[in-house]
């Protein structure tokens, strides 16, 4: 089996013409963070990742990371789906869930898919991820309003 790099996921789903269908943006943290070598992944890409390949057999997946932030690129063909996380890293201790600041990019003309992605990742905290986001990271690293993406969320919740 081929490994794709990120780059290269990110050219297929711009050759199916994904990234021109409906955009969705959530901002997010991560509950738990996960370090393999010199790398941390959060637990929201293994959620988002659990879920597109539960919808699409086809999914293929991909990272790639720099100084202080990684991509997750997440593609599901087969049901017209395209996710990329963005993790950037809003403070100085990487296993810290509560310094990364994400911002995940749902790409999809199907309302369930993009529902059902919000929905996993909202069923990992017992009372729903919005308590726990902390806003002023997701506002100096995204330049989104709160008030925008708590709206955004609440309507697919």
């Amino acid at each position: 089996m081929v490994k794709l790099t990120g780059k290269e996921i990110q050219k297929q789903a711009e050759k199916l013409g994904l990234t021109r269908l409906k955009l969705t943006l959530l901002y997010a943290r991560p509950k738990k963070i996960r370090m393999t070598f010199s790398k941390w992944k959060p637990d929201t890409a293994d959620t988002i990742r659990g879920y597109m390949k539960t919808i699409d057999p086809s999914f293929v997946e991909s990272s790639s990371q720099k100084m202080r932030s990684m991509v997750f690129y997440n593609l599901a063909p087969q049901v017209n789906l395209y996710v990329e996380i963005a993790d950037k890293l809003a403070g100085s201790t990487a296993p810290n869930p509560t310094t990364h600041a994400l911002q995940i990019k749902i790409y999809s003309d199907n309302e369930e898919h993009i529902r059902g992605i919000a929905n996993a990742i909202n069923a990992r905290w017992p009372d729903g991820i919005l308590p726990h986001i902390v806003w002023d990271k997701i506002e100096s690293k995204y330049g989104v309003k709160r008030e925008d993406a708590i709206a955004t969320w609440k309507g697919l919740l």
